[in-house]
């Protein structure tokens, strides 16, 4: 009976050498291996089980104690995760439009249309590959409220009542969300700008030939072509605008009031500061269910704008 008619797949048999480059492969793979099992997949299932505990580790694995969905319950009443989902979402909303739209518009005008290219591309991505806590803190400078060099700019320009930027709860999100994009947008601007040089240019030629300008070649052919990639700079953008906690912890520490809460500086929180690793673990459960459930729509959008 051959090998199809009884279901068997076929496999060469290996020669000695390639059998041991088989398992040197195997062995340079282990340490990854050890890691992601160690570092991502222990803590993972650990969060998972904790989600459903009380338990303060100051006291020792003895004060451990399963209390199944009383964690997840709390939060429909906690008001500090309320704030800090809604200032989640709020963060998202703005950040990953506005990200994108500047990635794009940077990345466009890099491709084509500026002289010095190379300098300006590395200006652009400087920010993001420099430390978060020194960004951060330049732009704490530049916020202060009184002589700070931003408003000491709107001052001379006439405005009487600058904003007080990090100190207000009306501004202190926004002044956030300005800095992580300021940070960000030179990574993605990357990743459009590599995506833009591997697009045909027949097609622009084709267009030119029909009378359509440089503004209109960037939306009706550039655009529509990364569609795939602008979806998947979404998602990235979206994960990590869920994932923010540096610029906060530093900046705003969650404050003033909850105005800069988000959801992991509330898992920090509960964690470090409250000794409540249950509840913490709970509110990294549902941050797991919020990023996995968006990229999943976004996944299935990417599906359906592919060429």
């Amino acid at each position: 009976m051959s090998a199809v008619t009884s279901g068997k797949k076929f496999r060469r048999k290996l020669t000695p050498l390639e059998k041991k480059e088989e398992r040197a492969g195997y062995l340079f793979m282990l340490p990854n291996f050890i890691g992601i099992i160690i570092f991502v997949l222990f803590p993972t299932v650990c969060s998972l089980l904790l989600g459903f505990a009380e338990w303060n580790p100051m006291k020792g694995f003895s004060d451990l104690k399963f209390v199944g969905l009383e964690n997840f319950a709390e939060m429909a009443t906690d008001d500090r995760f309320i704030a800090s989902l809604v200032n989640n979402i709020i963060y998202t909303i703005i950040y990953v439009p506005v990200t994108i739209c500047l990635a794009l518009l940077i990345a466009g005008l890099l491709n084509k249309y500026v002289f010095c290219k190379v300098p300006i591309r590395l200006m652009c991505f400087m920010p993001y590959i420099s430390s978060i806590v020194s960004v951060a803190y330049v732009w704490m400078i530049l916020y202060y409220p009184d002589g700070g060099p931003i408003n000491s700019i709107l001052s001379a320009l006439g405005v009487s009542n600058p904003p007080q930027w990090l100190v207000s709860t009306d501004t202190s999100l926004i002044s956030v969300v300005i800095m992580s994009i300021w940070h960000d947008v030179g990574y993605y601007m990357i990743i459009f700008l590599a995506a833009m040089q591997g697009l045909s240019q027949e097609v622009y030629e084709s267009a030119a030939i029909d009378g359509a300008g440089k503004i209109k070649s960037f939306f009706r052919i550039t655009v529509p072509m990364l569609g795939t990639n602008i979806v998947f700079v979404s998602i990235l953008a979206t994960i990590n605008s869920f994932k923010v906690f540096d610029q906060i912890n530093i900046l705003t520490q969650g404050g003033p009031g909850l105005s800069t809460n988000t959801l992991v500086y509330a898992i920090y929180y509960y964690s470090f500061r409250k000794q409540n690793v249950g509840y913490a673990s709970a509110i990294a459960v549902v941050l797991f269910l919020i990023i996995f459930i968006i990229s999943m729509i976004q996944m299935k959008i990417r599906k359906k704008v592919e060429i």
